[in-house]
């Protein structure tokens, strides 16, 4: 009775300890993309978002999300990754260039990769190529009480951009927003 009493407790610290070990293993891995990632700025889009129980935060929105599937290519599916080349721009925001269902050998030194996740594909026609409907994972940002609104507002005047950290395996976290080229909100790394 005793010894098994005593493989439950064991049991119990086991799993306790691999359960601490997952939690850290999130925050370091999130924080070491925030603080090794390559930095790009993303422009963003207006877009509608309601709730009432996560706080303030901004919806965002990116001319990234919609891209052209390949021609040659079968569209992707739902749920599908597909990574996405983006090369910086003259104005330092980058923009869509390329997207395959593989990640590129090579890129360019103005050229970064994201890794999305294919929400929806449009069906191409003989006038217009096929579109896939992408979630990177940087879609939210929650901001200081009673500040959701005004950034709101800056999205629809072309005012906001992201600041984003992007590793070598093309996942993106947000490091911070950018308002008229500062940086006016940056993301904690705890």
């Amino acid at each position: 009775m005793m010894l098994a009493k005593r493989n439950v407790w064991l049991a119990v610290g086991v799993v306790s300890v691999l359960q601490a070990a997952a939690l850290f293993w999130m925050i370091w891995e999130r924080n070491q993309l925030i603080e090794n990632g390559r930095e790009i700025v993303l422009q963003v889009i207006p877009r509608d978002p309601r709730t009432l129980f996560q706080g303030d935060y901004v919806y965002l929105d990116y001319p990234i999300s919609r891209v052209e599937t390949p021609a040659d290519a079968k569209p992707p599916r739902r749920n599908s990754e597909l990574y996405v080349t983006l090369r910086k721009g003259a104005d330092g925001t980058w923009e869509a260039v390329n997207a395959g269902a593989t990640r590129p050998d090579r890129l360019g030194p103005d050229e970064v990769v994201l890794k999305g996740r294919v929400t929806y594909t449009s069906t191409a026609s003989a006038t217009t190529p096929a579109l896939a409907g992408l979630k990177y994972g940087i879609e939210t940002y929650f901001v200081p009480e009673g500040a959701g609104r005004d950034l709101e507002k800056l999205v629809g005047e072309k005012k906001l951009a992201v600041l984003v950290a992007v590793d070598e395996d093309g996942n993106a976290g947000i490091k911070g927003l950018v308002v008229d080229g500062k940086q006016v909100y940056e993301e904690p790394l705890f």
